[in-house]
């Protein structure tokens, strides 16, 4: 006897249309065989409630996950969470509001010339591969000049996520190697269409690409197994220079320095020339999803990695979105209500990441969340409303994901520069493009002896990967792979969980 088979029609901005599916089939598995992506940041394990989907027609019997991340108006309405629930009748599904227009996504990054027309000598692309996000630059160089000039950026979300939001998931999902095959071709597809992107208006082939990325990306683009990186004692074979091409362009990739510290940090460090500032000591914080940090007290280079989640991009959040159009990128309360500055001055539609922490410290100066993060009572059962129709949420689970995130990365920072204070600290990464340090300072995620001596740099790896595209222009690849090879070489990774006192410190830095 033959399976049932269900009617299921979605319906999605970009396609709608019929597919038969069998009786008890997961929706996530229909989505994924139906060419559909969606965003599941715990890579549809059911512990974040992210992958909502309404359902016009046919919804299922809410189960205990959906009891227990959506509203009764929201089970009411049919909606349901995609990972867990279980098609067991005819159906009519939207798929509306499942992405983003990714391609209006920011580049935090730098600075660009209005020289799309101009012809220039030689060409290179700079890349900078996120666990969320991956940003690209096209750099044009004239012999004459000496001086690289940053023609176009652009950016992507790397699409990977639908494995997961932290490489931690990617690795997992990569034990299998199909799945591991099906990555590598994700982001070599998201990294071609960016090459494909900024090249756009010029008729000169570039000539070179330098890619820096964290640890766990790179050994996914180059189809290296991840297992060893996932397990104990977390060693990494894979973090020297490497060559590849992409898109027949030869493609220089960065070297890294331990599992979690990665080509990232490097080139950010190699970005600033931080090793070589005489009579300065420097604190380099890269939030990403990796929270790495580097050190450097004027001889030792010390590095590490914490687990600071995707918070900082806008993860882990129940409104959060990534830095596109309609973002909530800064937020005021006054008078109990929030005043809002969206990206590209549009309607809301969710917290980035800098909105994210701007909602944490409001709440906090106007005594709606304690020192230990709980909501006060009338908030606390559905949260704080960001939006003035209360559409969008800020809830008791993002103020504890923000703890954990904010809470790794003082610790992070307590763990390498013990009491010094840096001379300088550089904060880097999307995060750090419009963080307002001062309108931040309640959340506590910085020591406060750092007050005033904090400098918003915006994407430090895609700045190391465009001044080694320019040394190589100028005729000094030699000199840039040196320099780069010092840093890698010089770095000591500092394990935080082998210091038998950061449990106790991380549990105290939670703490506003």
């Amino acid at each position: 006897m033959k399976a049932k088979k269900l009617a299921v029609y979605i319906k999605n901005s970009s396609k709608s249309f019929y597919v038969a599916a069998p009786y008890g089939k997961l929706l996530k598995g229909l989505f994924s065989d139906a060419g559909i992506t969606m965003s599941m940041p715990c890579a549809g394990t059911g512990r974040c409630g992210k992958c909502k989907v309404a359902f016009f027609k046919g919804a299922p019997e809410p189960n205990s996950l959906d009891k227990a991340f959506l509203t009764e108006d929201e089970i009411v309405a049919g909606v349901r969470l995609a990972c867990r629930c279980v098609l067991d009748k005819d159906c009519i599904i939207s798929a509306e509001g499942l992405t983003f227009d990714e391609k209006s996504m920011e580049v935090q990054s730098v600075e660009t010339a209005d020289a799309v027309d101009r012809p220039f000598d030689k060409y290179g692309i700079a890349i900078d591969l996120g666990t969320t996000t991956i940003a690209a630059a096209l750099v044009g160089f004239d012999e004459a000049d000496n001086e690289p000039q940053i023609i176009k950026t652009a950016s992507t979300v790397n699409h990977q996520r639908a494995y997961g939001s932290d490489v931690i998931s990617r690795i997992a999902a990569a034990e299998d190697e199909t799945t591991a095959d099906k990555l590598k071709e994700i982001v070599t597809a998201d990294i071609e269409a960016l090459i494909d992107e900024v090249s756009g208006p010029i008729c000169k082939r570039p000539e070179l690409i330098c890619l820096a990325g964290n640890t766990t990306m790179l050994y996914l683009l180059c189809g290296d197994d991840t297992k060893e990186l996932g397990q104990y004692p977390y060693k990494a074979s894979h973090l020297s220079f490497r060559t590849k091409a992409l898109r027949d362009i030869k493609t220089i990739i960065l070297p890294g320095i331990s599992a979690f510290v990665g080509a990232d940090i490097v080139s950010g460090i190699y970005s600033l020339d931080l090793i070589n500032k005489k009579d300065e000591t420097a604190l380099l914080i890269d939030f990403g999803t990796n929270g790495e940090i580097a050190y450097y007290d004027g001889e030792k280079l010390l590095t590490t990695s914490t687990a600071a989640g995707p918070v900082f991009e806008g993860g882990g959040i129940s409104s959060g979105v990534p830095s596109v159009k309609g973002a909530i990128a800064h937020v005021t309360i006054q008078d109990g209500r929030a005043e809002l500055t969206t990206i590209g001055a549009e309607a809301p539609i969710g917290l980035c990441g800098t909105g994210v922490i701007e909602t944490v410290s409001e709440l906090i100066r106007n005594g709606f969340v304690d020192e230990t993060g709980l909501l006060v009572g009338k908030f606390f059962e559905k949260g704080y409303p960001v939006s003035l129709d209360e559409k969008i949420f800020f809830t008791q689970q993002d103020i504890r994901n923000v703890q954990l995130a904010k809470g790794a990365i003082y610790t992070g920072i307590k763990a390498l520069t013990k009491e010094n204070i840096p001379s300088k600290v550089y904060i880097s990464g999307g995060f750090g493009s419009h963080i307002d340090t001062d309108k931040i300072s309640n959340i506590n995620m910085f020591p406060k002896e750092f007050n005033g001596n904090m400098l918003p740099i915006g994407n430090s790896s895609l700045k190391g990967c465009i001044r080694f595209l320019a040394e190589a222009f100028m005729g000094k690849e030699k000199e840039a792979t040196s320099a780069v090879k010092e840093i890698a070489e010089k770095a000591e990774t500092v394990v935080l969980a082998d210091d038998n006192s950061f449990n106790a410190e991380y549990l105290e830095a939670m703490n506003f």
